[in-house]
């Protein structure tokens, strides 16, 4: 039989929303006393129970929070490529991870419906090399419609890929890299009517998410460079003053950006451009999804992981992520 009541997540939930970011210990006592666990160690059936949802953040002094609570007014913009305007979709890059985050349980949309991920793959309806029979890695692209062919060769080219490659080897290299990337979807007539050079912002409100144009001159000003001085004052926290420290060489958006939710999220709730162009603008450098100082040797960092702050050799960050 299903268990009746609340579960310790929607518990835990229920109480960070409340009383705002808690202790493991904290929540642990509060679940013991609901009669939610007999464990013999609730701190450990706490953790298991949350540790993975997407529901929860935890910020740097190692407290629960929130995710929905921590986003709450947060906007973010996204320049669409003409193959996610067509078939109302965004492709959720690196800049989007907190919206994808947010919505992996479902989401409503604002004005009605829901919002929902896929793979860029399936919706597509994109050949599998690996598993359709009859593919092979040399001929990725076969078995797409001229339309859908020609729509990923553009949306291809628009996110960089080179023109020295022939049509083919674009499209095969943009199915490797983006089969299964996530997008975003919503009922019909969600995507709203852009000018040209405005940017699409995804809002949270209420639980819920709510779309809209913003106009590229509210993307630009001081406050831009002011927020990307802030975000950038957040990344040294974990990646040291300059490149030459000796401590983990960057740090990833999306890391970055939960950094922000839980320590700032006021940065969040004004009309910005692109995470990424806010970070440049903050001095930082921006690379495959991953920040670093000027100067970052980018080939030694792809080659490798980087090491988490506490066991970086001669660094001590001013806290320690638990």
């Amino acid at each position: 039989m299903p268990r009746r009541g609340p579960t310790i997540a929607t518990e835990v939930l229920r109480l960070v929303h409340e009383r705002g970011p808690q202790e493991l210990d904290a929540l642990a006592t509060e679940i013991v006393r609901g009669g939610l666990t007999r464990a013999k160690d609730p701190r450990r059936a706490v953790l298991a129970a949350i540790d993975i949802k997407p529901d929860f953040l935890r910020d740097w002094d190692g407290r629960w929070c929130s995710l929905a609570d921590q986003l709450e007014g947060a906007m973010f913009t996204h320049r669409p490529a003409s193959l996610e305007l067509r078939n109302e979709v965004v492709i959720l890059p690196d800049d989007l991870s907190l919206v994808e985050r947010f919505v992996l349980p479902g989401r409503p949309f604002a004005p009605g419906g829901e919002t929902h991920l896929d793979f860029v793959g399936e919706f597509f309806g994109l050949p599998d090399p690996y598993h359709d029979m009859g593919l092979d890695r040399d001929d990725d692209t076969h078995g797409l419609n001229d339309e859908l062919f020609d729509e990923l060769l553009t949306y291809a080219r628009e996110s960089g890929v080179p023109y020295a490659l022939d049509d083919e080897a674009a499209v095969s290299l943009f199915l490797d890299a983006s089969r299964y990337q996530q997008l975003l979807h919503g009922p019909p007539g969600w995507l709203p009517p852009l000018a040209p050079g405005d940017l699409l912002g995804i809002r949270i409100s209420d639980g819920a998410i709510e779309t809209l144009a913003v106009d590229r001159r509210e993307v630009r000003g001081a406050h831009v460079g002011i927020v990307g001085a802030q975000l950038a004052r957040l990344a040294r926290l974990v990646i040291g003053p300059d490149a030459s420290w000796f401590g983990p060489p960057t740090i990833a958006i999306e890391e970055l950006l939960q950094l922000a939710a839980t320590e700032a999220p006021e940065l969040l709730r004004r009309p910005l451009p692109p995470v990424s162009e806010v970070l440049e603008r903050g001095g930082l450098e921006v690379r495959h999804g991953l920040v670093g100082h000027p100067g970052t040797d980018w080939a030694a960092v792809e080659s490798i992981f980087a090491p988490p702050p506490q066991e970086a050799w001669g660094f001590r960050p001013a806290r320690i992520v638990q």
